[in-house]
């Protein structure tokens, strides 16, 4: 299997394939040192950007257009694998 269930970097990045994210809802997702680190990783590599703050001043995030693409491409490999 090519996407393992428990890389939960993956299951963070497709999840803001739904909606965007905040800190407190990843905690389903990864630790709070995971989540800064992938967070990290995935602006570094432009697949996210910061998209404002909401109520409880915490940043949201939202994939970029390449972010989406990426995830796209993730989410088609997953089909043709049938995962």
């Amino acid at each position: 299997m090519i996407f393992n269930s428990k890389d939960l970097k993956i299951k963070l990045l497709l999840s803001m394939n739904e909606k965007p994210i905040t800190k407190r809802e990843q905690k389903i997702y990864i630790s709070s040192l995971g989540y800064y680190n992938a967070i990290r990783f995935f602006k570094k590599k432009g697949l996210i950007k910061c998209d404002g703050i909401d109520e409880r001043g915490q940043k949201i995030w939202k994939l970029t257009e390449k972010g989406k693409k990426f995830v796209n491409l993730l989410c088609e490999i997953k089909k043709l694998l049938g995962e």
